[in-house]
């Protein structure tokens, strides 16, 4: 629980700083359906909102792992505990990049930025 609580505020912190794509920058409330690790990526799969248009194309979020890996534990935990939990994940994301991610497509993924379990 220390781990979670502590990844929390890491990320909560991520999620309220200014980066130069804060016009981009789009929260996001995320049932998590799936939580993946792949070779190159991280990326959380959330249900889409059934009165919510925008979420039935866009469900993936990703995150590479050359970023740094203390931000992507820290978001893989968060993911994990939210999944088990079934409280919902808030999700920073950027709308318009999925390129800087490795296997992210631009049809149904975005970069994730940052998320926090409320």
């Amino acid at each position: 629980m220390r781990l979670v609580t502590m990844a929390a505020a890491f990320c909560v912190a991520a999620f309220f700083g200014t980066t130069s794509a804060e016009a981009a920058r789009q929260p996001r409330s995320c049932d998590v359906d799936q939580v993946g690790v792949m070779e190159n990526r991280i990326h959380i799969k959330c249900v889409p909102i059934e009165d919510r248009a925008n979420t039935q194309a866009i469900y993936y979020f990703a995150m590479s792992l050359s970023e740094d890996s203390r931000k992507v534990d820290n978001v893989i935990a968060l993911a994990i505990a939210a999944k088990q939990t079934r409280k919902p994940l808030v999700i920073a994301y950027d709308t318009a990049d999925y390129k800087s991610v490795p296997g992210c497509d631009g049809s149904n993924c975005r970069r994730l930025l940052a998320a926090a379990l409320e």
